[in-house]
């Protein structure tokens, strides 16, 4: 639990900056989430006292948002392709110029659903 706590919350200045969709970022924080409530439900939440779990919590909505806007194909982006409708409602990486592969919308519903699935029905 110590070394999974030390593991996300020294990177978290760097999945803040990060200004590219990456949703394994999104899943690692989603598990990291998970993994927070497991130590706090086990009672050592001695662990956590040197950590911001509140930033964790707010990255999390952060990165989700983030993602929906710069990794989703809208309408208004995928009007651009020469068949549009077969990329409306997918997944794609910017970065790599507008890849859409199926591994990249795995992890893309993937972190998406955990991330609604913990903070709105709190797992």
């Amino acid at each position: 639990m110590a070394l999974g706590a030390k593991n996300i919350f020294t990177h978290l200045n760097y999945i803040q900056k990060r200004k590219h969709a990456s949703p394994t970022l999104l899943e690692l924080i989603n598990a990291s989430q998970k993994m927070v409530y497991k130590v706090k439900k086990s009672g050592n939440d001695d662990l956590l006292a040197p950590y911001d779990v509140l930033k964790l919590s707010q990255l999390a909505d952060q990165r989700a948002s983030y993602e929906i806007q710069t990794g989703a194909w809208y309408a208004e982006i995928a009007m651009y392709l020469y068949h549009p409708q077969k990329f409306i409602g997918g997944f794609y990486a910017r970065d790599d110029s507008f890849r859409t592969r199926i591994d990249d919308c795995e992890h893309f519903l993937s972190g998406l659903i955990n991330y609604y699935n913990y903070t709105y029905r709190q797992a």
